[in-house]
């Protein structure tokens, strides 16, 4: 996995950004999302599962031939957290 970028880039969006990629490693963006969410949320006592329904994100912008335009986009905890078809997990911290 690419580590959390916390830094800002020219189209993240700020400081309180981090741009991942789950395409990079073939990984499923469930699993990515997931472990971004464990690194920099210490409290989280919930899974994935409260927040978003994981097979069905994986389906729509990490499947086999995977929609580039959709994306998928949520809150855990005041915290953005949007998926693109892309390859990139943006998370908005709040």
């Amino acid at each position: 996995m690419s580590d959390p970028d916390p830094g800002s880039s020219p189209d993240d969006g700020g400081d309180d950004v981090s741009v991942v990629r789950f395409d990079e490693e073939n990984r499923r963006p469930s699993v990515v999302v997931a472990e971004v969410l464990e690194t920099m949320l210490d409290d989280l006592n919930r899974t994935l599962f409260d927040y978003v329904d994981p097979d069905a994100m994986d389906e729509l912008v990490g499947g086999p031939r995977p929609a580039t335009s959709v994306t998928v986009s949520f809150e855990v905890d005041g915290t953005a957290v949007t998926v693109h078809g892309d390859g990139r997990v943006v998370v908005r911290w709040a």
